[in-house]
This record gives C-alpha cells, structure tokens and sequence, in this order.
C-alpha cells in the first residue's frame, strides 16, 4: 500500500465529557501524529503540536535514526499517550533505517543492504511472521527503555497486514504486552484526496478537517498526521511517485491541522473533544481486559 493511499485509509483512562459541536451531536477526535523519531523537523513539529494544539497521540519509530533525540525532548512530557508505530519497511529513498533485533534473528525483513524494505510488495515477498515478532518486540522494548509509556500499537504503512499469520496474532501480542490494539478504532472523516498530479494535499487542508469534523455525527473519529516543517530536512525525503516538495507540503499541512490557530478555536468553541486511544471506549474495554 502506497503511503499516501494509506494515510487516506487512516486520517489511566479518563472520564468522558459530555460535549457537543456545532451540530449538537457528540465527536469525539482521536488525533495522532506518527513516525515520531524519523527526523529532526518531525520531533520538533510534533512536540509543538502537543504544547499548542490539539494533539493527544503520539506514535515512536524505535528503529529511526532520531528517535534518541525524540525521547529526549518528550519521553516525560505529561498529557501524551504514546503508541509504538510498528514497522516493517523504510520508505524513503535518502533516510533509511534497519531492524532494532539483530540482523541474524530477522534475516527475512532486511534487504541487501540490511534496511527494511521499502514497500509493502518487499515484506509480502519475503517477511516471516515469526521474525516479524521478534522484530516488533525489539521496537517495544527499545522504546519503552528509551522512556516511552508505550500504551498502544499501530501499524506504519499497514505493513503488519501484509505478513502472512502475522495480522492474525498481532492482537494476542498487543494483549501480552499490554497494549492497546488500535486497528479496529476510530471512524474516517470525509476528507479531500491528494492530487493526483503531484499528490498534495488540495486547497485548504485545515479548512477541510474543520468542515468534515462540523459534519461528523455522533462517535470516535481518527486523523493521523506526519507532523513536520516545509524545510530542507523533509524536502530531502521522497521516494518514486511521492517527491520531496510534496512530502514536505503534505506534512507541513498536516501539522498544521492541529495547530493553526482555527483548528485550535474550532475545537475550543465547538466541543469536540480531542481524545487519547485509552480514552476511546475500545481501549477502554482492552485496558479492563489486561487488569483481569
């Protein structure tokens, strides 16, 4: 699955608030940022949108060449429910990653240079499950020790779908390690798709997220962003089909939909209630689960 066709897909519990928006009807946003780790502009663009947006979920790339440098700035940043991004693949063509697990453990996910794949097409091709576990306990265990309160699992580029018997235990692995399985939580909004001609996001892409959250009925919504600056940093990522001036639009966009300042005053006036995953009624429900 492309990245952008993906992220299309996609876009200690609390107390709910009996809120409303501007239709009277209760929304309520689980909002994530993922790939924390994978660059500087992104560790920095993230940690902006949680100290002044709306952002509430975080997803760590433990196998990323920042993430170090992520755990530092925001490990023990309180009010963040961290997940792991679960990652088989290293999509771009000039910030490439490996396995966390040593090479010899997980010979079936690494390509001839000793990175992940960088499409699914490669890990269908060649992953075992088996290494895949040992893979993805590597990234959790690095990422908890790192200082990460790892709450939640979720899957980088849908990549856990395309293993064989791997889609079917991730849940079993998720409740060994206590951890909330996100796959199944979160409705889409209706959302404008990015150009075809140089796959950007369109128009206002802001202006879209607060108009599809005013017509959202009642229930749990998911947007996930790749939160990041338009800067020569993210301008150097891309790959065929998906060029750096693109990706660094796109993620600049996505960014911002969680800390311009409309999106922050829509959310403010219209009472929709930005959530964390153990928040949502299904993490709820798994977090009792680990508790018996």
């Amino acid at each position: 699955m492309e990245r952008r066709t993906f992220l299309q897909n996609s876009l200690a519990a609390l107390p709910a608030l009996n809120l409303f928006n501007q239709t009277g009807s209760k929304v309520r946003l689980i909002t994530r940022g993922d790939d924390l780790g994978c660059t500087r502009s992104l560790n920095r663009a993230t940690l902006e949108c949680f100290k002044k947006g709306i952002l509430k979920n975080v997803s760590v790339l433990a196998a990323t060449p920042f993430v170090e440098e992520a755990a530092k700035m925001m490990a023990k940043e309180k009010g963040i429910c961290f997940g792991l991004h679960c990652d088989l693949t290293s999509e771009w063509d000039n910030v490439k990653w490996g396995s966390v697990a040593p090479r010899e453990k997980v010979p079936s996910l690494l390509d001839g240079k000793g990175y992940f794949y960088q499409t699914n097409d490669g890990v269908r091709a060649n992953a075992k499950a088996d290494e895949a576990f040992v893979e993805l306990q590597a990234q959790l265990d690095k990422a908890r020790k790192l200082g990460f309160d790892i709450r939640y699992a979720d899957t980088h580029m849908g990549t856990i779908g395309v293993v064989p018997g791997l889609p079917e235990k991730f849940g079993e692995w998720c409740r060994k390690n206590r951890l909330i399985d996100t796959r199944r939580i979160g409705g889409r909004l209706n959302l404008p798709r990015t150009s075809p001609v140089d796959r950007k996001h369109p128009g206002d892409y802001v202006a879209d997220v607060i108009n599809a959250l005013k017509v959202a009925t009642d229930g749990e919504y998911l947007i996930v962003g790749h939160l990041a600056f338009n800067d020569a940093e993210i301008r150097n990522l891309g790959h065929p089909g998906y060029p750096g001036e693109a990706v660094a639009h796109n993620l600049n966009w996505e960014r911002l939909a969680y800390v311009d300042p409309r999106m922050v005053k829509f959310v403010r006036e219209s009472g929709v209630q930005p959530i964390r995953y153990d928040e949502t009624e299904a993490g709820r429900e798994q977090v009792k689960e680990f508790l018996n």
